[in-house]
């Protein structure tokens, strides 16, 4: 009996020693008790560290994965929201196109541009339009901001159309304010001219250029663009002017060819 008593007493000091410290409120083992919930503290924060940094890793990797997941939806719906837009700006241009067509006196038939070439980007492209749908050389070619330009060649299911800013392009416009009857050309640098104006000739910066009824292939009252730039003539010659086209060459992508 006597040897189990030491054992017994040490079972009743770790017992009551730590509760005697916890709930005794004397200064000196006040001290002492708060060392040692610090240091028991100290030694759970130990503890815990290698417990919350993989927390930390788990969680970061499931944040990422999270965070990539959704990348994809953006970059998903990000293309989606410019394929609607890109249709519903192509909707726009077919509306107006077909409003062209629906009120115009002539036989038109509509194209898709397919394809330009790359020497001779802003002066010519090609159509999904020829022989079978009875497109011939030298037909008008528009769209709904005015002339683009005129049939060159035809195959059987496509055709090449020389714009109006090309060297090979000549339509006869008259000058919607003054009436003065010219001709506008392309020319090898790009520059649509009037050719052929009176050496008194009335023409201003800013006037609108339409075709004429004298031209063979253009029903009259297109509009070909306007004057940019005019330049005085040498005593006995008509004035120069540039006019710059209604239709954007690098912007074309739908048109009505005029049979």
């Amino acid at each position: 009996m006597l040897r189990k008593l030491p054992k017994q007493l040490i079972y009743a000091l770790f017992i009551v020693v730590p509760f005697w410290l916890l709930f005794f409120n004397s200064p000196f083992f006040h001290g002492v008790k708060m060392s040692l919930m610090s240091f028991g503290a100290s030694s759970v924060a130990v503890a815990r560290w290698p417990v919350d940094e993989l927390g930390r890793v788990i969680s970061y990797r499931k944040t990422y994965n999270e965070y990539q997941k959704l990348k994809r939806e953006v970059g998903g719906l990000k293309a989606r929201l410019v394929a609607l837009e890109e249709n519903g700006a192509a909707n726009k241009r077919y509306v107006r196109l077909l409003d062209l067509r629906n009120k115009s006196n002539f036989v038109t038939e509509t194209a898709l541009v397919v394809a330009r070439d790359p020497a001779n980007w802003n002066s010519s492209l090609m159509i999904n339009k020829g022989k079978l749908d009875k497109l011939r050389p030298g037909m008008a070619v528009i769209n709904s901001s005015g002339v683009v330009g005129k049939v060159a060649e035809v195959a059987s299911d496509v055709s090449k159309v020389i714009l109006l800013n090309d060297s090979g392009f000549s339509v006869a416009v008259i000058n919607q304010r003054s009436r003065e009857s010219s001709l506008l050309s392309g020319s090898l640098s790009g520059d649509c001219r009037l050719q052929y104006l009176p050496e008194d000739a009335d023409i201003r910066v800013g006037d609108e250029i339409v075709t004429s009824v004298l031209s063979s292939v253009f029903p009259e009252g297109l509009l070909v663009g306007t004057v940019s730039e005019v330049y005085p003539g040498e005593p006995g010659t008509p004035p120069r002017a540039v006019v710059e086209p209604a239709v954007e060459p690098s912007k074309v992508e739908e048109v009505l060819v005029i049979k």
